[in-house]
């Protein structure tokens, strides 16, 4: 192998010298400086995304606190409104329940007085359907007819003693 020969290493080394310095200056001169610069910008840009995230997400913050503001005043707001609806229910059923209250006295009320007033018609009607039949068992028991004035006597005069 020839880069393995000692007697060419020299010129190998001239060589290396001639291509490298200027290489290395061109680098150091040309490309290191670019690359610097391209590496402060982007260093720059990066510090500026962050301090501009960083903004954002406090400014984001900020709404999700007014968001979680504004939720809670409508929830206290929505319970309020259930708290004031089941109030007015429970006033309407209340009043309700006293009108129908008041309707089943007034029907109770109609319904005893029809009552006493069937008791005491049927109480006088008595008196004249016992006349009656004591007219008819009285035909039939003794052949002959009586007077229905004679057979409502006799059943006043039963009611009386007994009373």
């Amino acid at each position: 192998m020839p880069q393995l020969d000692l007697s060419v290493f020299p010129t190998q080394l001239f060589w290396l010298a001639l291509t490298f310095i200027p290489l290395y200056l061109i680098l150091w001169k040309v490309a290191l400086p670019r690359v610097t610069e391209v590496r402060e910008s982007r260093r720059g840009r990066i510090e500026a995304d962050l301090e501009k995230a960083e903004s954002l997400k406090s400014e984001a913050e900020a709404a999700l606190a007014d968001y979680d503001k504004a939720i809670a005043e409508a929830s206290a707001k929505a319970l309020e409104s259930v708290r004031e609806a089941g109030r007015k229910m429970s006033e309407d059923a209340e009043r309700q329940r006293e009108a129908l209250a008041a309707k089943l006295s007034d029907q109770l009320a109609e319904a005893e007085k029809r009552i006493s007033d069937e008791k005491t018609r049927a109480i006088g009607d008595i008196g004249t359907i016992a006349g009656e039949l004591a007219q008819a068992s009285a035909s039939r028991l003794i052949g002959g007819e009586i007077g229905l004035d004679e057979a409502n006597a006799a059943v006043a005069s039963v009611i009386r003693d007994s009373a």
